[in-house]
């Protein structure tokens, strides 16, 4: 196997520009969800269960790596979990496969907890509308979350078909066949 691509996104787009993208993904899907879930619906929100959606927030993230964990699960033995703070104050989970994944399969992994959250927080936001501040809140805070996983998936989708992706220290390695070391990259 040969090296097609190296991709590290952290290195590539730098920790302040991620934290900016993610705080416009958050406003912008916010607002727009806010204001097309609630079109028709004049209501007056209840903000009764402020505490639980603080909850809620503090768990979303671990909730978005234990999706991507459990997608993981035919791999588990393969798999590293390791906790550290950023910043001294944000816990960050991190997930290290040892193993080589086809590049399908980590795409589905990239895109699960994507699909699966935001669609419970629709509908939430569909079904309970005097709850549907606190789900868009929350639809535009996972959008954040997501943003790096959807930045990988976007440099997959260029990678050749029969791709593996392997992660090493320096980002994750697209390798390819070596029938596939002479065809250039776009």
């Amino acid at each position: 196997m040969h090296c097609w691509k190296t991709i590290n996104i952290k290195r590539e787009y730098r920790t302040p520009r991620l934290v900016f993208y993610a705080i416009i993904i958050f406003i912008l899907v916010f607002s727009f969800s806010f204001i097309i879930i609630g079109a028709n619906r004049p209501l007056i929100y209840d903000a009764h269960h402020f505490p639980l959606f603080i909850l809620v927030c503090l768990l979303l993230y671990p909730l978005h790596k234990l999706i991507h964990y459990y997608s993981l699960f035919s791999y588990r033995k393969s798999v590293k979990l390791k906790w550290r703070f950023e910043f001294k104050l944000i816990p960050i989970v991190q997930i290290r496969i040892k193993k080589m994944l086809p590049k399908k399969r980590y795409m589905f992994i990239l895109l699960t907890p994507f699909i699966i959250v935001n669609t419970l927080l629709i509908l939430v936001a569909i079904f309970l509308p005097y709850y549907s501040h606190y789900a868009c809140l929350l639809l535009g805070y996972h959008c954040g979350i997501c943003l790096v996983d959807i930045l990988y998936f976007i440099h997959l989708v260029k990678a050749p078909k029969n791709a593996v992706i392997e992660e090493t220290p320096k980002g994750y390695e697209i390798l390819v066949p070596p029938s596939f070391s002479n065809i250039p990259n776009n």
